[in-house]
């Protein structure tokens, strides 16, 4: 099962350009397949994208079909924030406040 990062404050999910297995750039949700290694490159990853305090982001599971519907949210569009909405255990997407 995947792993993400969640904002503890704000539920968002991290996103960013990746590169799919065609080398072709999207927006999506960052991820790794196993725990062990989102642990050792948390915080060196976070460290490089200059998002603030690393301890503000925790590893969160998802099911493959969950990380799926994050991206399908997403739609390529990097204007668009992921939040995980707990009381439905679902994301959901908003309109980033920096318009980028």
């Amino acid at each position: 099962m995947p792993f993400v990062l969640k904002h503890r404050t704000t539920s968002q999910i991290y996103t960013c350009t990746l590169v799919n297995s065609y080398r072709l750039p999207y927006y999506g949700t960052k991820y790794w397949d196993h725990e062990e290694d989102a642990a050792a490159e948390k915080t060196a990853f976070l460290q490089s994208q200059s998002v603030g305090s690393p301890e503000e982001w925790s590893l969160f599971e998802l099911s493959d079909n969950q990380l799926k519907l994050c991206n399908v949210k997403l739609k390529n569009d990097s204007r668009l924030l992921l939040r995980w909405e707990q009381e439905n255990q679902r994301p959901g997407v908003s309109a980033s406040p920096s318009g980028s």
